[in-house]
């Protein structure tokens, strides 16, 4: 496993868009993965234990609802073609309240019902929502900035990607 992490962090510094410090996020997500792996109970007990924070564990379902929502109002809302269509078809207020009931509707329901039934099942739900945080925040900021680069933020997806399904890779495996 050295050698697989010296691998990353040569990478990392030859590369010109990562600095060293942005692979550090690998460890947690291969530490999620290793436990997996391991299947120690005390492990597994330490990453469950988690969840007994009940404000924790709310914060981080707050979040991803947060950063589900804000996507959707990105979506909706956002300069591109079929958006500028649709303004031109607005020709009343009925039609323009309509769309917006359809599209809060839509981002209600995924705010307040799929995200914590999505999340609920997770064997890990604090740390495995943690890492969807990650992936998800990192897909976010990829809608807002237009010269985003896959290249620059690798190691936060992967990372993010290990922490929310690593106690799954041992059933694929």
């Amino acid at each position: 496993m050295s050698g697989l992490y010296d691998a990353i962090m040569s990478w990392a510094a030859d590369s010109e868009y990562i600095d060293v410090e942005h692979v550090w996020p690998l460890g947690i997500g291969l530490t999620v993965v290793l436990i997996s792996f391991a299947d120690v109970r005390a492990l597994n007990h330490l990453l469950a234990s988690l969840d007994e924070f009940t404000e924790l564990r709310h914060l981080v379902v707050m979040a991803l609802k947060g950063v589900g929502a804000g996507m959707i109002a990105h979506i909706a809302y956002s300069t591109s073609e079929i958006s500028f269509r649709s303004r031109q078809t607005l020709q009343n207020e009925e039609r323009a309240l309509l769309i917006l009931l359809v599209v809060g509707v839509g981002a209600g329901l995924l705010v307040d019902v799929i995200i914590p039934r999505m999340v609920e099942p997770f064997p890990f739900v604090v740390v495995q929502t943690t890492g969807l945080l990650l992936v998800a925040g990192m897909w976010y900021l990829h809608l807002l900035i237009e010269n985003w680069n896959l290249s620059n933020e690798w190691p936060h997806l992967l990372s993010g990607l290990f922490i929310a399904f690593g106690p799954y890779i041992p059933n694929l495996v």
